[in-house]
Parts: C-alpha cells; sequence; structure tokens
C-alpha cells in the first residue's frame, strides 16, 4: 500500500472525534454540519498519509511520515505532536468541491480509518473504497469519550476510479480521464449475487 507525502490547503472535511458530527469547510464563516448517517462515501486510501499532527488555538502543524508504518523514521516534532492521519475523501452531497482532505488524530478517527482498511483489505491499483456510514455511537469511559462510527463497505463492483476525484477537487490536479461513478455502474449487466449486493447500493 503506498502512502505518497503531498500538500494541503485544501478545503476540509472534520470529524468531531467525541460525537461523530461531521463539518466541512466554506469560503467565507465558520464550517457547516452535514448529515453523513446512511450517505455514501469514498476514500482514496491508496494515496492517504500517516503522520505526525499538532492542533493548537494557533492552527495545526503535520509532519508527514517518510515511509508507511516507520513511526521511529520520522521523530516526533514535539510533545504536543499526536499520531494522525490525513486522507482525501469524496461525497456527493456535500457543496462544492466534493473532495476533500480528512485530517486528524484522535483515536475515533484513526481506529475507523483503520477498520476501513482493514474490512476493505487490497484495493485494486486506480480504485477507491467505497463506503455507507450506517451509525455513530458515542462511548463513555471514565471522563472522557470517544465515537465510534460505523460503515458498511460497497461491493467492490461499485468501487470508483480514483479519477473520479479529479473532476471534485476544487484545484488544478489533473484528470486521468473517464471513470465511471456509481451512477454508471448501476446499470451494468451484473447477476445474480453481484446484482443483488448492487442493487442494495441504489440511490
Amino acid at each position: 500500500m503506498h502512502f505518497p507525502n503531498s500538500g494541503s490547503g485544501r478545503p476540509y472535511v472534520r470529524i468531531d472525534g467525541r460525537s461523530g458530527a461531521f463539518s466541512v469547510s466554506v469560503p467565507d464563516g465558520d464550517p457547516e454540519i452535514v448529515e453523513m448517517h446512511g450517505k455514501k462515501l469514498d476514500l482514496d486510501l491508496a494515496n492517504a498519509e500517516q503522520g505526525w499532527l499538532k492542533i493548537s488555538k494557533d492552527g495545526t502543524d503535520w509532519q508527514a511520515l517518510e515511509t508507511l508504518d516507520d513511526w521511529a523514521g520520522t521523530p516526533k516534532p514535539s510533545a504536543d505532536h499526536n499520531p494522525g492521519v490525513c486522507i482525501d475523501v469524496m461525497c456527493a452531497d456535500w457543496p462544492e468541491p466534493k473532495v476533500r482532505e480528512l485530517r486528524g488524530s484522535s483515536r475515533a478517527i484513526t481506529g475507523w480509518i483503520g477498520r476501513i482498511a482493514l474490512a476493505a483489505g487490497d484495493v485494486p491499483e486506480g480504485k477507491v473504497i467505497r463506503i455507507r456510514v450506517t451509525d455513530a455511537k458515542v462511548l463513555t469511559f471514565g471522563k472522557g469519550s470517544s465515537v465510534d462510527i460505523g460503515f458498511e463497505i460497497a461491493p467492490r463492483e461499485m468501487w470508483p476510479d480514483v479519477a473520479a476525484f479529479d473532476a471534485h477537487r476544487g484545484d488544478d490536479a489533473p484528470t486521468n480521464g473517464a471513470s465511471k461513478t456509481f451512477s454508471d455502474m448501476k446499470d451494468s449487466p451484473l447477476d445474480g449475487p453481484a446484482k443483488a449486493a448492487a442493487d442494495a447500493w441504489a440511490p
């Protein structure tokens, strides 16, 4: 699995690690809460990053790992930095741009991404994982709390091409040619269990 380094500063989506609420950045004003229950979400796991993340009142500092899973190879910059993840995600129900950067260091977020990766298994080259958000359960322990975000993995036949992200990034990223989205594939000639699984993911 390849995790190349990349820049940031693009429109983002954030997940509240205590409530599971999703919010997206807007050009002017505070981030807007978006309802994600039952919504489909595409994750570019193959091009995600691991790194050290510091969040403070002065902003954020992100130091990506030079090598996947090699936390010792990229020393922790400070005591305020925590292990984090940075990944591009896309949702058709979000305001433009549909592709946004998800970055976080809470166990709720890193654990969620880890569970999705484990459930999805190997991602075919050029594909992104499609899931559906099912629920968000708040977990309490001692004086703290976290959240468990439930999800379902779409059938592999429904996973979009990574090129689909290019048309919705809202930046100057080059396109990689036409790609099939869910709306294109829902009428594909699938048979038997594959068709039944696809029908369950129809809008």
